[in-house]
């Protein structure tokens, strides 16, 4: 799914003017890669889902996964990169491809990294032939400048030696890497958590280790300059091995884990461009790890890594957001909307309102179920056309609204700390298509305290 410019900078507009609470849940799907650190993640336009890329599993891995929002599928392209960990994958949207750099061919002697350039285009990968490259790299930082329409890679181990790293830039924009010759620098960095913050048209870097010590500092990269940021306030500890993306739904950057002095860390922040914020619910602790964004499923996608000492693979699927995903189907009054009023808490009111329904007789049925669908298409089953169930309908209650909104309350959140539940509202519309009726979004929360 390529989103326009217009379109992403009204979802910018949108985010920014409410930041909703989120919190990640695990996901528990049928099949999923084994447990791997150091592999590259980014979504598909193409596949419309997430695509994932190598590992150390332990041994390295050349294998291709795809996840929809619901299983993780190994796929068989008719060729593919040679075995590798810590490169990183990044979409080019202008392109419409996604674009591998690098990474470390094995993990158990001292050969230099790659210098290749893969392109995956939803179906196979292909190796590109820049006219130059970056050189031998793994371990960097990397995201896309949606403005500029190149791929910017920072820093990055150039040997396994003990060795500085490097605290070059570079480009990429189809064609040939071209090092960039920038007013400023970070220093040497390896393993520094990057994206790129379409909101503030600029990239974003955090932490890393500069060949002595790991640092806190936040950087912002403009195409020419590298600029230090006056952040105020608390901020994340001294780190590297952190992941960073961007999230479309609330406009800002999320940092998730890494590692300092004690091991593997836990803790999320947010970065709005201006300040750094905490977020309350902490995941596993993990380094290494996959993360991507995910505009169909509105939230960010965490895979695998390394957990707590000594050192663990994960294989484990998190998903952090705000409570919302999936998309309603069109009505006589435009899209049902469904939002919940945040995280569902023990013992505590949790309420679900929802709008553009059918003023003259806004009623309907919410399903609520422990298991999130994979996009069934109602077209066929309830002669829906372009409606979709996001949501397993293991307990259905109803609403009746005033005009075209609604709301259904829970009066007291009964259940286990960690238990997570989806739901999606079936709105009665009659005449809108064969069953008379449209489909909100879905949402999902996890109980907590």
């Amino acid at each position: 799914m390529l989103v326009p410019l217009a379109s992403r900078a009204a979802a910018v507009l949108l985010a920014s003017s409410s930041l909703a609470l989120a919190q990640w849940i695990q996901r528990t799907p049928a099949s999923a890669p084994t447990a791997r650190t150091g592999a590259a993640m980014a979504f598909d336009p193409n596949s419309a889902g997430l695509i994932l890329f190598g590992g150390s599993a332990p041994l390295v891995s050349n294998q291709t996964w795809a996840y929809d929002g619901t299983a993780w599928t190994l796929l068989a392209p008719a060729a593919a990169p040679t075995a590798r960990f810590g490169a990183q994958l990044v979409h080019d949207v202008a392109r419409g491809v996604m674009v591998l750099y690098g990474g470390l061919a094995t993990n158990i002697s001292v050969p230099p990294p790659n210098s290749d350039t893969w392109e995956w285009d939803g179906v196979t990968w292909t190796q590109a032939a820049p006219t130059a490259n970056a050189g031998p790299r793994y371990q960097y930082g990397a995201c896309y400048d949606l403005v500029r329409q190149r791929t910017v890679i920072y820093g990055g181990a150039t040997s396994q030696l003990l060795i500085p790293p490097s605290n070059q830039t570079w480009e990429y924009d189809g064609v040939t890497w071209t090092q960039v010759t920038t007013t400023g620098n970070p220093g040497p960095r390896n393993r520094p958590a990057m994206c790129y913050h379409f909101g503030q048209n600029r990239t974003v870097m955090f932490g890393g280790f500069d060949g002595t010590n790991l640092t806190d500092s936040t950087w912002f990269y403009d195409g020419s300059t590298w600029t230090q940021a006056s952040v105020t306030g608390s901020k994340p500890s001294p780190r590297n091995a952190a992941s960073m993306v961007y999230d479309e739904e609330r406009d800002v950057c999320v940092l998730m884990g890494g590692q300092d002095a004690t091991g593997p860390l836990a803790d999320t922040w947010t970065f709005d461009g201006t300040k750094w914020q905490q977020q309350p619910f902490p995941t596993q602790p993990v380094r290494d790890h996959a993360m991507a964004f995910d505009p169909i499923g509105r939230q960010v996608v965490k895979f695998g890594g390394f957990t707590a000492a000594p050192n663990t693979l994960s294989d484990q699927t998190w998903e952090f957001g705000t409570g919302i995903y999936g998309y309603g189907c069109p009505g006589s009054n435009g899209v049902p909307a469904m939002v919940a009023t945040g995280p569902a808490r023990l013992a505590q009111p949790w309420t679900l309102d929802l709008t553009n329904l059918n003023p003259a007789i806004s009623l309907g049925v919410i399903a609520l179920g422990f298991s999130r669908l994979p996009n069934l298409d109602l077209t066929f089953v309830l002669d829906m056309p372009g409606c979709f169930a996001f949501a397993t309908p293991d307990v259905l209650v109803d609403f009746l609204g005033p005009g075209s909104t609604a709301s259904w309350s829970w009066p007291s959140v009964a259940g286990l700390i960690g238990d997570s539940f989806y739901g999606q509202a079936l709105c009665f519309d009659p005449g809108v298509n064969g069953f008379g009726f449209t489909v909100s979004n879905a949402v999902f929360t996890t109980i907590t305290f």
